[in-house]
């Protein structure tokens, strides 16, 4: 039986967590989050890697549309707003 953090969207929420608390300033963070994923990796192997990625960009998704609706945005016009961004900062 696996840990209750090897559920999808509870290790979605860790990675989250780990991100939220690298936003407050460089650090050994990264080597966190790549230490977690090597560890669900290592016990539940690279296909839950992949629902892993889907459970983030659904919620990521989520968060964008939760954000248009309070806001009267297009939740589609953020999202291209954020793809821009990213696109420009390569």
């Amino acid at each position: 039986m696996g840990l209750i953090y090897d559920d999808p969207d509870l290790a979605a929420l860790m990675l989250t967590r780990l991100a939220a608390e690298e936003s407050e300033g460089p650090g050994t963070l990264e080597g966190r989050m790549r230490d977690y994923l090597g560890d669900l990796e290592q016990r539940n192997g690279g296909e839950y890697l992949e629902l892993l990625v889907i459970t983030l960009a659904r919620d990521h998704f989520k968060s964008l549309d939760d954000l248009a609706r309070a806001t009267g945005a297009d939740a589609t016009a953020l999202l291209d707003a954020a793809e821009t961004d990213a696109l420009e900062a390569l």
